[in-house]
C-alpha cells in the first residue's frame, strides 16, 4: 500500500511539473486578422489611333483598350518598396500587404507605355480595388 501511495504521489508531481514546464511554450493565442491587400487590372491603351489631343478628356474607345501584363511596385508612406506586383495577361493582379495608406507605380521608368503613380488606403480585412492605366501614346 505504501508502495501505491509513493507511486501516486511521484505521478501527481511528474504530472505538475510538465503542466507548469508546458503552459507556456511561446506560441501566440491570438488569431490574425483576415488579409488586406491590393487588387485590380492594368489596362493598355490606346492600341489605335483615337481623335483628340493629349491629355483631352475624350474616352478612348473600348476597342483601343487591352490587358497588359505590367511590373509595379508598391510603395508605403515613406517611399519604401514593400511589395512587387506583376499582374497576368489578362491584365489581373493581387498582393497581400498591411492596412495603410500605399502607391502603386510602374517599376521602371521607360518612356512609353506610361502610367501614373495610383494612391489606395488599405483597410483591416479588406482589398482596395484599383486600375492601372498605361498609356502607349498612340494619338
Amino acid at each position: 500500500m505504501r508502495y501505491r501511495l509513493t507511486a501516486i504521489a511521484l505521478f501527481m508531481a511528474l504530472a505538475a511539473c510538465i503542466a507548469a514546464a508546458c503552459g507556456d511554450i511561446g506560441i501566440s493565442a491570438t488569431t490574425p486578422g483576415p488579409p488586406s491587400g491590393i487588387k485590380g487590372n492594368v489596362i493598355l491603351g490606346p492600341t489605335c489611333a483615337v481623335q483628340g489631343d493629349p491629355g483631352s478628356f475624350n474616352p478612348v474607345p473600348e476597342a483601343c483598350l487591352t490587358p497588359y501584363a505590367a511590373q509595379m511596385v508598391v510603395l508605403d508612406d515613406e517611399n519604401k518598396v514593400v511589395a512587387h506586383i506583376q499582374s497576368s495577361g489578362d491584365g489581373t493582379f493581387q498582393v497581400d500587404v498591411a492596412p495603410g495608406d500605399y502607391i502603386v507605380t510602374p517599376a521602371t521608368t521607360d518612356s512609353y507605355p506610361i502610367a501614373q503613380p495610383v494612391s489606395v488606403t488599405v483597410v483591416p480585412g479588406q482589398y482596395v480595388t484599383v486600375q492601372i492605366n498605361y498609356d502607349t501614346g498612340i494619338r
